[in-house]
């Protein structure tokens, strides 16, 4: 069951059902959920002082099975919400297994009073995610074992090893969750965007999407191209891309992006962790992560710090230039042999909190997500093979540990349902698609060719470093998104936004 339910005791606030306008089109096999009367009241397991209001969506687990089991998806608004000009608008932070109640409770400091008196601010826990009836698979003591795994070596390992790992994994998943755990896929879950569209009395999605809340946003605008809205994809997905491909871009867009943090640091910062050149930086990163190997470095609290715990701690903080201090004091903590600033990175890149309990399952989300999204049958030892070989040439700080995920589906117990393929779009309402050149996690190539598959999409380049443009505080693309929000206007064809 969902974690975040209404109040014992307490009256329901305010109910929303679709109107029938919003209904025109759907299968009738599925009215009984677009037709469905929500009720929001106040949130649980939230932020103190949080002015949210949540309600819990029923889906189906199967659309091709309407009469079958179902599932919760939890939403949550602001406490404005039904006052808007034009409805609602959604929006996805991203992952797959973010939790988009968690990014309600800051969406409000990102958009100005104009966006937030032309919308009422939407998002939700997508389905097996967190509050959304998540799954369950690992216990927290179990995480934290997981965690503390090395990465997969070819030279001392095989294949047939890890993908034993992840079975045992997945099969924890099958005894501890729901059926839902089949049915993660995008799909599923842009399908449920347009039950959410319904029931909120909307005739068109109004969307913003940020990473891989832009690859639901594509696959909501291919479904149902007809009822899309003001669509805003920040951090573009490739949906063409294999999981090998997007890895390898991936892997040297950070590793780019390391460089830069190298150079900016011994640029600007005097307490640098190094007073070399950039390369000499960079072999000092990699010694600090080396050291981790033998399994012999712990933290303060006697946990071992893993190389992969180690390769987090030193990844996650380059998702935005406002993370380069930090990375930059656990670096010069790590030289000191103190690890702990570093593992306390890659906690909260799981949700771990203080205590050793996890918020949230989005380590486990993730795989089942991108398990259900791949097609990693049909990929060969070879063929990983020689896509390590790549990771390592063009990112040879973390090309050795971002490998062999097709192995890794391949022993997951829950088969494929999708493969890449891509975007296809002929609706009237023009998408737009924004892109960073150097984001290290959506490479800005990503961006060009979701606007070029689309067809009906406008590119907005944000010239800058770090992951997503919107959130990145440069006026000029702020300015761009919300005009585009509030008065449909897109920017000019080519508009480049500098970093400021």
């Amino acid at each position: 069951m969902a974690t975040v339910l209404a109040l014992a005791g307490c009256a329901p606030k305010e109910t929303s059902t679709a109107d029938s306008a919003a209904l025109d089109g759907t299968d009738p096999a599925l009215a009984e959920y677009y037709e469905q009367e929500i009720t929001w009241d106040d949130c649980q397991d939230v932020a103190r002082g949080s002015d949210l209001e949540c309600a819990d969506l029923t889906v189906p687990v199967d659309y091709s099975d309407p009469e079958g089991e179902t599932t919760t998806v939890v939403m949550a608004r602001s406490t404005s919400g039904g006052n808007a000009s034009k409805g609602s608008l959604l929006m996805n932070p991203g992952g797959p297994g973010g939790s988009g109640v968690d990014l309600m409770q800051a969406a409000p400091a990102y958009f100005d009073e104009d966006v937030q008196e032309t919308y009422d601010l939407v998002s939700f826990d997508p389905r097996g995610v967190y509050r959304s009836d998540g799954i369950e698979c690992l216990d927290d003591a179990e995480v934290d074992e997981w965690r503390a795994e090395s990465a997969f070596d070819p030279e001392t390992e095989s294949l047939d090893d890890l993908r034993s790992e992840y079975e045992d994994v997945g099969q924890a998943c099958e005894e501890n969750s729901g059926p839902v755990l089949e049915h993660m896929d995008t799909e599923s879950v842009a399908r449920d965007m347009d039950v959410m569209r319904a029931v909120l009395g909307d005739a068109t999605t109004n969307y913003v999407g940020f990473s891989y809340g832009t690859q639901i946003g594509s696959t909501y605008a291919g479904l149902f191209p007809d009822r899309v809205g003001r669509f805003v994809l920040d951090g573009a997905v490739d949906p063409e891309l294999t999981n090998s491909e997007v890895t390898v871009g991936q892997a040297a867009s950070f590793e780019e992006t390391l460089r830069r943090f190298v150079e900016d640091c011994a640029e600007t910062n005097s307490e640098c962790f190094t007073d070399g050149s950039v390369d000499d930086g960079l072999e000092e990163i990699q010694s600090i992560i080396d050291r981790t190997r033998d399994g012999s470095v712990t933290a303060d609290d006697g946990r071992e710090v893993s190389s992969v715990s180690a390769v987090e701690g030193v990844l996650v903080p380059l998702y935005s230039p406002s993370g380069y201090s930090t990375l930059n004091q656990a670096l010069v903590d790590a030289q000191g042999g103190d690890y702990t600033a570093l593992l306390e990175i890659s906690d909260s890149n799981h949700g771990r909190e203080a205590d050793g309990s996890y918020r949230g399952n989005s380590s486990v989300a993730f795989a089942a997500v991108n398990c259900l999204d791949y097609d990693a049958d049909a990929v060969t030892d070879e063929q990983m093979a020689r896509n390590q070989d790549e990771l390592n040439q063009v990112s040879p700080t973390f090309g050795e540990f971002l490998g062999y995920s097709d192995a890794a589906c391949q022993g997951w117990p829950v088969e494929s349902v999708d493969q890449p393929a891509a975007a296809e779009y002929d609706g009237d309402s023009q998408i737009l698609v924004v892109g960073t050149r150097h984001d290290p996690a959506t490479p800005y190539p990503w961006a060009e060719a979701l606007t070029e598959q689309l067809g009906n999409a406008r590119l907005l380049t944000y010239d800058g470093w770090g992951h997503g443009a919107y959130t990145s505080g440069n006026s000029c693309v702020i300015s761009a998104v919300n005009t585009y929000l509030v008065d449909g206007d897109l920017p000019d064809q080519g508009t480049v936004c500098a970093a400021s």
